[in-house]
Parts: structure tokens; sequence; C-alpha cells
């Protein structure tokens, strides 16, 4: 019997706004073949480490995770929403830097610096002191590394949108007593997406959307497709998930490395025509309006689990039509 699915997003974090169409921050284009090239991700080696973020949604910066001798301010954040086990501030010299605690651990390892491999991992039962959620208002841990997407070409302007990254389940393990349920209990790590419309001449500037790519799910050999409103912080959004068949996933294997490899913008062109047959995004239908403008990458854990994932090699890549 199929179970039913839940999503599970969080929120924007304060102090990644959106920024404005023109103002780039990322690398320069690059001209291919195929048109006009850009990585969307910045430092997606995570060498400047990691802005840790308070586990209040919306709170302010705790400390910060760098390597010693970190050249510059780190692009992406930690979030530990909910978490009652946070991490602050940590210093290390050599080329791994790994925290844990009762609940939580990273592990950052650069030591092959084309690809350097972030572990994330939770054990959740701590967080919830030896009972589970009872109900889908209440609230559940995070672990996720995030940052704002400022160089974006709007949807209308790609021809592709192609997402990379190589995963590895590093550890699983569900615990399921007596008041366990499928509807409110999992453990789901995701690469999420925000999907903006940034036209300030827009009636519907500020107005977005979720769009999941999913990559793990403790109650599925692959997630299946969800779309519906979220329920959680960003009440009213909508969440489009394509499933993970559409994005190439294949169920993972602990201990072995998937790759994954697709272009999202079909996906992403669908979110948006979903959205407005839904009735959300209602004041634009212009897909010159609308561009990437967050992402982040992690866990949200609503059950009681021990797991974890190492993520490398992540890209975003966009590449934009060109003048005939």
């Amino acid at each position: 019997m199929k179970l039913g699915l839940f999503i599970l997003v969080s929120a924007i974090a304060v102090g990644c706004p959106a920024l404005s169409p023109g103002q780039r921050v990322g690398p320069p284009r690059a001209t291919s073949d195929r048109g006009l090239d850009v990585e969307l991700i910045r430092d997606p080696t995570w060498a400047l480490g990691f802005t840790v973020l308070a586990p209040k949604v919306g709170g302010g910066e705790l400390g910060r995770i760098q390597f010693a001798g970190a050249a510059g301010t780190p692009v992406w954040q930690l979030a530990q929403w909910h978490s009652r086990f946070p991490f602050t501030n940590a210093v290390e010299a050599g080329p791994e830097l790994c925290l844990s605690n009762a609940a939580k651990w990273l592990c950052l390892n650069r030591r092959a610096t084309e690809k350097a491999v972030l572990t994330l991992g939770v054990d959740s039962r701590p967080e919830y002191n030896g009972r589970l959620r009872r109900t889908p208002s209440e609230p559940w841990p995070h672990l996720l590394v995030q940052q704002t997407v400022s160089d974006a070409p709007p949807i209308a302007a790609l021809r592709s949108l192609r997402l990379r990254a190589e995963v590895c389940l590093r550890e699983a393990q569900t615990f399921k007593p007596a008041e366990y349920s499928p509807s409110l209990h999992a453990a789901q790590f995701q690469i999420v997406l925000t999907l903006n419309n940034l036209n300030r001449s827009s009636p519907g500037f500020g107005d977005y959307l979720w769009f999941v790519v999913p990559v793990y799910d403790d109650r599925y050999d692959i997630p299946p497709e969800y779309i519906a409103p979220d329920f959680a912080v960003t009440k009213g959004k909508l969440i489009y998930n394509p499933g993970g068949a559409a994005v190439g996933l294949r169920p993972l294997q602990p201990g072995k490395w998937q790759s994954l490899d697709c272009d999202l913008l079909p996906s992403l062109e669908r979110a948006l025509r979903t959205a407005w047959a839904k009735g959300y995004l209602c004041d634009s239908r212009d897909l010159a309006d609308y561009r990437v403008a967050h992402l982040n990458v992690g866990w949200e854990v609503p059950g009681a689990n021990r797991t974890a994932i190492a993520i490398r090699g992540l890209s975003l890549c966009a590449t934009e039509t060109t003048a005939p």
C-alpha cells in the first residue's frame, strides 16, 4: 500500500535577501557551443565555511564554522531550525573539519579540493526527548546548508538549468515505536530551490514557490511526486516536488556514490504552469519574471532516525539562450 507523503520545507533565512535582476555576484559567464553558461552556486567546495544560524526560525548569526585562514566571509549558512543542540563556532587547521553533538554531526573533508566532501548527519531521538511528534503542526529538526542564488537568468532566458551532484548514504536507521506513523514521521534529504518573481515592475514581485529535488526519503526507494501548499512556516506557498524518477534518482545504496545529473528547466516550467493552474502566483504568468533565488541542501527529520548523507561535486549551471 502506498504510504502518504508529506513534504518538509524550511523558511528562507534572514540574511538571504533576493537580489534584483542584473545584480551579479557569482562567477563570470563562459561561452559554450550551447550558449552562455554560468555556475550559480558560489563556493561549491565550502572553502569559506559556514555562517551558523540560531535554531529559532529567522534567528540571527550564532557564529562561524571555518578552516583556519579562510580568505573571506562564508557564502553558505548552516541552518539548524528547531534543534535543541545547536552548533556555534569552530575553527579547524587541517584538511578535515568535523563537529558533532548528541543530535547531529557535520564533517567537511577537503583533502581532494576539486571534490570536497560534506557529510551531514542527524540523530533526531535526543531532539524529541523520548517522544515522537504527535501532530503535523509540531516542529521538527533541520540540518541544512543554504545560500542566496544571486546570478540566475530569468526562466524565459534559459536553454537549460543542469543540476549535478554525487551523493552517498552513509547511515540509515529508522526507529518505529508504537506511535510511529509514516504520515508524521520520516527522514528526508533534499535539494530545495525557490523560484521567485524578481521583476520589480510586476504586481507579483516577491512571490515564490518551493521546488524540491528529492534525494532520500526513508519511506520510499524513490520518493514520489508531491504537489501541495506548504503547511509549515511559509503557509500558503506551493511546494512542487516532481518526484525522484523525474530527476533520474535511483534508490540509494548504503556506502555507494550515486550521481545526479538532470536538466531542471522542464520541471521548473511545469512547476510554474501548475502553480498558475492551481491559483498560485496569480499576479504574473510571464516566465521572464521568475528566477531561481535560493538553494538549500540537507535534512529535515520529523521522525526518529539516525541517518547521514555525504555530498560532493554540487553544481547548478544555467545556460542562457543566445541571439541567432
